[in-house]
C-alpha cells in the first residue's frame, strides 16, 4: 500500500500510551533528540514514543528508528566441555529455527557440543525434546520461544537432574508467585520486562499502520493466544490506537499453531477479509504465518494494493515478500539470531552465579523503502550492531 502521513493527534496518542505503560521518557521535539541505543539501553528510558514528536511523518520515523540496545560488555567465565540441548519451538517456522540455530552456533563458538531438537509446534513435542535433553545428560537446555506452562513436568525433571534450563524469548511460570521452573530466562532491554517489550512491538506496528493510512485506520487484527507474547503484542497495538478517533479495529481473527499445522490459515484469513470489506490494513503477530498461507490469501483477495499489512519478527523470507509486494508490506523486525546468542550469555551468567544482563535486542520497522537490507541479506539493525563480536569479547573468545 502506498505510504501516506498520519494525523498529529494519533501520534500524540501513541506518545501518551508509552509514557503511561512503560513509565519512560516523554516525547521529544525532534528526531535529533533521540538518545543513542547505548544510552537508551543503559538508562532504561528507551521507547518508540519517546523518540519522536507528534505527526504522521514522525510516527513513521519512530517506527523505522525503533528501539535498540547494545549487548552486555561485562565479562563472564566460560566452562569448558559442556553440552547444549536446544529445543526449537518448531523447525518448520523460521521464527523458531533461526534463534535455535543462533543458540547452537553460539554454544559451538565457545567450544560446547550442541544439538537441536524439533518441538514441532506442539506441547508434546516441546516436552519430548526437553526429556530427550535430560536423557542425553545435557548440561544446559535452551527452550526457544515457548512459555513453561506447556511443559512444567519436563522442566521439573531437568531441575531434579541438575540441568540448567534457559527460556530464550520465553516466560516462566512464576506469575502467581510460585517458584520459577526455568533456571533463568533471557532479558531484552534495560528497564523493560518481557510484557513491556512485546507491548512496544505492538505499538510500533500501530505507528507504521497509522502513518500508512493517514490516521484513517480500519484494521483487521490477527491475534495469537498460544503464548503470552501474542496477547501482549495485541495489548500494545490496541492501547496505541485507543485514543485515535479515526482508527478502528473492524475485525479480529485469532490463529494458532494448530492452524499452521493443519494448513487452515489461508482459508481463515480469506473468510475474515470477506467479513471486513472496509478494512484497509492487517496486523499479524508472526511473520512465519505469511509463509503458512496468509500471503497467498491476501494476494488472492485482489485487495493487496489497498491493504497496509504489517507483521513482526522480520525474517529474510518475509523481507522478500515485502520487497516483491506479495501480501506483506512491513515487519517490526528484530534479530532472532541475536536472541539465540543471548540465551548462551544468559546460561553462562547463571553458571557463574552472575546477574542475567539485558541482551540489547530491540526492534525496528522495515518496509520496501526503509531499513531493507540488500537482496539475500538478513535483517540488520540500522545502524548495524555486531552483537556476535561483542559477545565473544565478553566471553573472552
Amino acid at each position: 500500500m502506498r505510504s501516506r502521513t498520519s494525523s498529529t493527534k494519533a501520534r500524540g496518542a501513541l506518545c501518551a500510551l508509552f509514557i503511561a505503560s512503560l513509565a519512560l521518557a516523554s516525547c521529544s521535539s525532534s528526531p535529533a533528540d533521540t538518545p543513542s541505543p547505548e544510552a537508551s539501553a543503559s538508562s532504561g528510558t528507551a521507547s518508540a514514543a519517546a523518540s519522536a514528536p507528534a505527526g504522521g511523518t514522525e510516527a513513521l520515523a519512530a517506527a523505522y528508528e525503533g528501539i535498540v540496545g547494545a549487548p552486555p560488555t561485562e565479562s563472564v567465565a566460560v566452562p569448558e566441555g559442556l553440552s547444549a540441548w536446544v529445543v526449537s519451538c518448531g523447525q518448520s517456522q523460521v521464527t523458531c529455527s533461526t534463534p535455535a540455530q543462533g543458540a547452537a552456533d553460539a554454544a559451538e563458538a565457545i567450544g560446547w557440543e550442541s544439538n537441536i531438537c524439533d518441538g514441532q509446534l506442539n506441547p508434546n513435542g516441546w516436552a519430548n525434546c526437553i526429556r530427550q535433553g535430560v536423557a542425553a545428560n545435557a548440561d544446559v537446555i535452551f527452550v526457544i520461544g515457548q512459555d513453561c506452562s506447556s511443559f512444567q513436568g519436563p522442566l521439573e525433571e531437568a531441575r531434579t537432574a541438575g540441568i540448567t534450563t534457559v527460556g530464550v524469548g520465553a516466560n516462566d511460570c512464576d506469575v502467581d508467585g510460585g517458584e520459577p521452573l526455568f533456571t533463568g530466562i533471557t532479558k531484552q532491554l534495560e528497564g523493560m520486562d518481557n510484557e513491556q517489550w512485546w507491548n512496544t512491538l505492538g505499538g510500533l506496528q500501530a505507528d507504521w499502520l497509522i502513518g500508512q493510512t493517514d490516521g484513517d485506520l480500519k484494521l483487521l487484527e490477527v491475534t495469537f493466544a498460544d503464548t503470552r507474547f501474542g496477547p501482549w503484542i495485541s495489548d500494545g497495538l490496541n492501547a496505541a490506537l485507543e485514543d485515535c478517533e479515526t482508527c478502528e479495529v473492524v475485525g479480529t481473527l485469532q490463529l494458532s499453531n494448530q492452524d499452521t499445522a493443519s494448513g487452515a490459515m489461508a482459508q481463515k484469513l480469506s473468510t475474515a477479509l470477506l467479513q471486513a470489506p472496509d478494512a484497509n490494513a492487517i496486523s499479524v503477530p508472526l511473520d512465519g504465518w505469511f509463509m503458512a498461507g496468509l500471503s497467498q490469501a491476501i494476494v488472492s483477495s485482489q485487495r493487496s494494493d489497498d491493504l497496509a499489512v504489517v507483521g513482526a519478527f522480520g525474517q529474510r523470507s518475509n523481507l522478500d515478500l515485502i520487497a516483491a509486494g506479495q501480501g506483506q508490506d512491513a515487519s517490526v523486525a528484530f534479530s532472532l539470531e541475536w536472541n539465540g546468542w543471548s540465551g548462551v550469555d544468559t546460561a553462562l551468567r547463571l553458571l557463574a552465579d552472575q546477574e542475567i544482563l539485558p541482551s540489547g535486542v530491540g526492534m525496528q520497522a522495515i518496509d520496501a523503502k526503509t531499513n531493507m537490507p540488500a537482496d539475500g541479506a538478513a535483517f540488520a539493525y540500522n545502524p548495524v550492531i555486531d552483537f556476535k563480536q561483542a559477545y565473544l569479547e565478553a566471553w573472552g573468545k
